[in-house]
């Protein structure tokens, strides 16, 4: 699962994209489900609400919009299928949240790259008649060592296989391709607790958390 996470834009990694000069976009470092979030469409940024929320949802009690979508359902689930078919995208990311049992508590981790800041996950998106993008991150089950914290993690796909992400090939093909990517340079630390609250929202959310002493 990546129900958290943090994304910085910057001009310099992001040079090829069509728009990023006037792309009005700079950080969010506690990033929640349904908010509004960079996208990476047709090569242009656009912002997007991050969970889709299908007709068939919207009937249920207390619905929760679709911010993941599991790789394993891509050809299973009507849901996805036509989206993994016809809408694909990237979703930019500088990192990731995730919470672990730890002494009867649940306690905040933060996932990044080590020699790269942004990295893109692989993603779906749905167009409304109201013009609203709706977007959700695909995961895969995780593999050591972050599966030490969580059993999923974002898709994160290398430069080749955005290539094949985006590509018009044979789907069966983009889905081998991409469904079991791992990026060894991916290492995680301890955060604060403070990043539970969505409301913060600062750098400090990103910091090693340091046990004090007594």
């Amino acid at each position: 699962m990546c129900g958290r996470y943090y994304v910085e834009i910057s001009k310099d990694e992001l040079s090829f994209i069509n728009n990023i000069d006037s792309f009005n976009y700079s950080k969010n470092y506690n990033i929640s489900p349904q908010s509004e979030v960079p996208s990476v469409i047709d090569n242009n940024l656009v912002l997007t609400k991050w969970g889709y929320l299908p007709d068939w949802l919207k009937k249920q009690n207390n619905p929760r919009p679709l911010f993941n979508t599991r790789v394993e359902s891509l050809l299973e689930k009507k849901t996805f299928t036509s989206a993994f078919k016809n809408s694909r995208c990237l979703m930019p990311i500088t990192g990731w949240y995730e919470w672990t049992e730890e002494n009867d508590t649940k306690q905040p981790y933060f996932f990044f790259n080590q020699t790269q800041k942004i990295m893109f996950a692989a993603g779906l998106f749905w167009k409304r008649s109201s013009g609203v993008i709706e977007t959700s991150i695909i995961t895969r089950e995780a593999y050591d060592p972050l599966s030490t914290i969580h059993s999923r993690t974002p898709l994160i796909l290398s430069d080749a296989a955005i290539e094949t992400w985006l590509s018009n090939g044979d789907i069966l093909e983009v889905y081998e391709n991409v469904k079991e990517l791992k990026v060894p340079t991916i290492t995680f630390h301890k955060v604060d607790k403070a990043v539970n609250n969505p409301r913060n929202n600062n750098e400090s959310l990103i910091n090693q958390y340091q046990d004090i002493p007594f």
